[in-house]
């Protein structure tokens, strides 16, 4: 009898399972069409599902953050010899307390301070691990940072590394549950059992940088409950040390005297003491402008000793201007230099001894650098930083593969725009990506035979080909999102939120256009020559191309479904003649587009109903049905609202079997919704015609499940929905 019954084509490499790889292709036998799918699974070393489940990005030494800000030399010394005491202090000194807050307002260097402290105890062999949280990209996901710190933990201390590769080897789901769940079962339970086998586990420090930055206020005040109960539970020997702004729910965390009583904390102030340290970081910063173009001999007559007065002044003990002021300048030639110089202290003279607010000279450095650029290329940079604000995103925002082909920015463009920007954002350039000699790159992705685990890793090459961009500090994020401080260039207003859905649906046209549909796959329009010229901005090779344009098309309607957190808040206030055209998008090649991308299976962590990564997915030829994974976070009310807004901008129709999407279809679904029960349900179209699909949703209050499907076929669908109801996402 088989080890494995009912498998063929099994590969296992070496002896050791927890190590290697193992690659199963199941064929299940059934009757019902839908339940003939070929399903893939892989089986992965605990350590490699955790480094999975990380952010290695948000390391203190991660390649991402190479520019990261530090300080200069000669500047916040006492502030870094304090922390570094705090942290290398024998653990048997009772007066030495276990969390340590560096709290303060935006812009003055707390994250500078701590890069250098976690730079200076890695070194010296004292960090345990660090995180350091941004509004961009992955480092805001607090659903990595207990893996993330699990994982620094397992570099550094074998022992550990070999009981959590166990544990996660025999649970894989421990990535993935609560905070609280992952706190215990990755770090807590590991280190309780080296200290049972006698192991010694030394008092270590743990930076958390920007913990304001998180994705959500609830999970910042969760992580500091998590870890102030285990420093009273004597769960784990770490020092803390947490960097953030004094927002109010961070601040009555801290509060209570069961934590503060923890709790050193320390306010790293808007404060003019902090104008000597902001001279040298200029003068510093100006020597290096002119080292890097040879012109160092000019250092004692440029910047003037008046400009860098000027430029301390204007700082205000705000550590951002100087360095915004530095890399402004810094993207010009010398020829440049004074004019640039001069068109930064303009506004600087002007202002005379008027009260303003500690950032108003930082706005207006912002103001000056998008006053400068071109009128022509305005709106596509504004566009472009509104795909990168993270209430406007679905979580690929930083990178420029998928955000300048979605708006329709070419390589010129964005470089043209970078150009202008550079101050204020961050532009990371990968290396030219390298592929296994066996792929034909002149054919389509699609068109190829690669095993899952290739696609894998494939994927996370394409999305990067490009590079990614970040802001350069949260300040001029706060810039943007601020009408009374960028007025015209704020970039949250309805009337740029609306730009923003038009290039979207613009762009989902162009796309959708360069498809025709043959059976349940799309394939290249005939006479289309390649996927490189449907492109903004190709790759150059049809294999790259063809996955990115697919991608690009499915993640454009994707931002604006129902499902996607984000769709939510970008929608408020929009007029609902801007909504209603939604209903114009090719939902049908849509879906068959995801497919083709996905592949067929079950997959965690799917959006559904707005809430993020909360469902398991399972995939069929020509449908999507989803589960909701916690029945907790649904709210029946609020999804009912948001269907009937779906259905009254017009997104979606009733739709009846015997009666289609005609008005008695939209009064039976009224009388369905009247009906006194616990279980409710509605079944509707997105789109019109050959371009629309079925959706079906029902939920139980009772039972306490929902559960919604789309697909191109509707009684096949419901047909297999009915028996593998309960089942499908096992």
């Amino acid at each position: 009898m088989s080890v494995l019954p009912g498998a063929r084509d099994v590969l296992i490499n070496g002896g050791q399972s927890l190590h290697k790889t193992i690659t199963i292709n199941l064929v299940q036998q059934a009757s019902h069409p839908f339940t003939t799918v070929p399903t893939m699974f892989i089986w992965y070393s605990g350590i490699d599902i955790l480094y999975e489940a990380s952010t290695p990005e948000a390391s203190v030494d991660a390649e991402e953050r190479t520019y990261a800000p530090s300080c200069y030399e000669g500047t916040r010394e006492q502030y870094i010899e304090d922390i570094t005491s705090w942290a290398t202090a024998s653990h048997e000194d009772n007066a030495i307390p276990p969390l340590y807050w560096m709290k303060g307002p935006a812009a003055v260097g707390k994250s500078a301070v701590a890069q250098t402290c976690a730079e200076g105890l890695k070194e010296s062999g004292h960090l345990a691990a660090a995180f350091f949280f941004s509004v961009n990209g992955r480092r805001r996901d607090h659903t990595r940072f207990f893996p993330t710190l699990a994982y620094q933990l397992s570099t550094t201390l074998p022992d550990y590394r070999k009981i959590i590769n166990r544990k996660i080897s025999v649970d894989r789901t421990l990535v993935k549950k609560t905070m609280s769940s992952q706190f215990r079962s990755l770090i807590v339970e590991p280190l309780q059992e080296l200290i049972e086998r006698g192991r010694d586990v030394r008092t270590r420090p743990i930076i958390i940088d920007g913990l304001d930055e998180c994705q959500s206020t609830s999970a910042q005040m969760e992580i500091i409950e998590i870890i102030t109960s285990s420093i009273r539970a004597g769960s784990t020997p770490f020092r803390w040390a947490i960097f953030s702004r004094e927002e109010p729910h961070i601040v009555s965390a801290f509060a209570p005297s069961i934590v503060s009583s923890l709790c050193h904390s320390v306010l790293l102030p808007i404060s003019r003491e902090a104008d000597g340290e902001i001279e040298l970081y200029l003068r510093g910063g100006f020597e290096n402008i002119l080292r890097r173009r040879n012109l160092l001999h000019l250092s004692s007559s440029w910047p003037t000793a008046e400009q860098i007065r000027m430029f301390v002044n204007a700082a205000a003990g705000l550590f951002a201007h100087p360095a915004t002021v530095l890399r402004f300048i810094d993207r010009h030639s010398y020829s440049g230099f004074e004019e640039t110089l001069n068109a930064v202290l303009d506004p600087i003279s002007n202002s005379g001894s008027q009260t303003m607010s500690a950032y108003a000279e930082l706005d207006a450095l912002y103001t000056l650098i998008l006053q400068r650029v071109p009128d022509d290329i305005l709106s596509s940079t504004q566009l472009l930083f509104l795909s990168l604000l993270p209430s406007y995103n679905d979580g690929l925002q930083w990178f420029l593969t998928t955000v300048c082909n979605r708006l329709g920015i070419s390589e010129r463009l964005f470089r043209g725009i970078y150009h202008h920007v550079q101050a204020v954002i961050d532009f990371q350039e990968p290396p030219p990506p390298t592929f296994d000699e066996t792929i034909n790159l002149k054919r389509s992705f699609f068109d190829q035979d690669l095993s899952s685990i290739s696609k894998s890793s494939l994927y996370q090459t394409f999305t990067r080909v490009h590079g990614t961009i970040t802001f350069h500090h949260k300040s001029f994020y706060d810039f943007l999102c601020d009408p009374a401080r960028s007025s015209s260039f704020c970039v949250t207003t309805s009337t740029m939120r609306q730009s923003f859905l038009n290039r979207l649906r613009q762009q989902h046209h162009h796309y959708a256009s360069t498809y025709v549909i043959q059976g349940l796959k799309l394939i290249s329009k005939p006479g289309m020559a390649s996927s490189s010229a449907s492109l903004s901005w190709p790759q150059g090779n049809e294999f790259v191309d063809s996955w990115i344009k697919m991608f690009t098309f499915f993640t454009i309607l994707s931002s604006l479904s129902h499902d996607n957190p984000w769709f939510r808040p970008f929608s408020e206030g929009l007029p609902s003649r801007s909504l209603q055209k939604l209903a114009e998008l090719d939902y049908h090649k849509d879906l068959l587009g995801y497919i083709m991308l996905i592949g067929i299976g079950v997959f965690q962590n799917s959006h559904i109903i707005g809430l993020r990564i909360a469902g398991t997915s399972r995939i069929n030829e020509g449908s999507e049905f989803i589960q909701l994974t916690d029945y907790t976070n649904f709210d029946p009310e609020v999804f009912l609202v948001m269907v009937d807004k779906l259905e009254s901008t017009g997104i979606i129709r009733p739709y009846h079997p015997q009666f289609g999407s005609s008005r008695a279809a939209s009064v039976l679904r009224t009388v369905s919704r009247q009906k006194l029960s616990s279980k409710k349900s509605g079944l509707y179209k997105f789109g019109h015609g050959d371009k629309s699909i079925f959706w079906y949703w029902e939920f139980d209050t009772e039972k306490q499940y929902f559960h919604e499907f789309k697909t191109v076929n509707y009684e096949e669908a419901m047909a297999f929905y009915k028996a593998e109801k309960y089942t499908m996402w096992s």
